[in-house]
């Protein structure tokens, strides 16, 4: 039974690695910023997708583009894999909005794990650049963002979360397109999420994280896995290389093709993201009220 979305699968024509953006721009690289600068571009752009018929189960996504009230999603294809399911998408506002769509690229266990969601807002929510991925190397510093599941016995909030990281390998191939691979701290929930390069342009999704067991959390709720610090995102470049299958065309996307600058990404200390978001949270209110008010001055 299919519970309030369409749902379309499309055969790949790429099964794994990158395909070039376009012809890169020669002139200066687009300067490095600040992690705090790269989670203003991040918070408002990352949703986080919930299953309503698993609350143990959801990822998180990218806005990507944006056609009259119609956004869309960035996301892992193993984050709505289900058919059957009925998806809600969540924004930094704390609005939720039902997932009217989905199409996936991945029809076999190896195509890429990407799948794009659509919902429908009369909000105002803005929309992440991305970047050739082709740009990031071994040594490239990354930033992460997503919204993990809730840890502790009761916990029904999904606190955001934004982690620093470097590129440690480029495969040339790999199974589900997870050829961009660095050291991070992420956990699970985060798939989906984008991977920002340090001038705040998306260079891949988030999806894979390695681990070596699982152990039962401190708040006596359910295990979870014991993660390396190794993980795995589907360079943005796989999914430029094939959007037009899910019709999809470059023109919509908000492309910055400047090389990022060689430069590592800022340390993000723990829970010093969720401070970001409050005060980013305040901000956006401080706005609206102003522009509210410019709305009813005289001119």
């Amino acid at each position: 039974m299919n519970l309030g979305f369409n749902r379309s699968n499309y055969i790949p024509g790429i099964l794994a690695g990158t395909v070039a953006v376009a012809t890169i721009a020669i002139g200066q690289p687009a300067m490095a910023k600040t992690a705090r600068e790269v989670a203003k571009i991040a918070v408002p752009t990352t949703v986080q997708i919930n299953n309503t018929l698993a609350t143990d189960k959801g990822g998180s996504g990218v806005i990507i583009a944006k056609k009259g009230k119609i956004y869309t999603v960035l996301t892992a294809n193993h984050v709505v894999i289900n058919p059957n399911s009925e998806y809600v998408i969540v924004t930094s506002k704390k609005k939720e909005h039902k997932v009217t769509e989905v199409k996936g690229f991945q029809n076999n266990d190896i195509g890429p794990d990407l799948a794009i969601v659509m919902f429908e807002s009369d909000e105002e929510y803005s929309v992440a650049p991305i970047s050739n991925s082709d740009e990031a190397e071994i040594g490239s510093g990354v930033y992460i963002s997503g919204y993990p599941l809730p840890a502790g016995v009761g916990s029904q909030e999904r606190e955001y979360q934004f982690t620093n990281g470097q590129v440690t390998n480029v495969r040339s191939s790999n199974d589900q397109g997870y050829t961009m691979r660095y050291d991070a701290v992420t956990r699970r929930g985060m798939s989906g999420g984008p991977v920002f390069d340090v001038s705040g342009r998306v260079i891949g999704i988030h999806g894979q994280g390695d681990t070596v067991g699982r152990v039962q959390n401190e708040a006596g709720g359910r295990q979870e896995e014991v993660k390396t610090g190794f993980n795995s995102a589907i360079p943005i470049n796989t999914f430029v290389g094939m959007m037009s299958q899910v019709g999809m065309e470059k023109s919509a996307l908000k492309v910055d093709e400047k090389p990022a600058e060689n430069a590592d990404a800022e340390e993000v200390k723990p829970g010093e993201a969720q401070g970001w978001f409050a005060d980013f949270g305040k901000e956006i209110v401080k706005d609206v009220i102003q522009r509210g008010i410019r709305r009813l001055l005289p001119f």
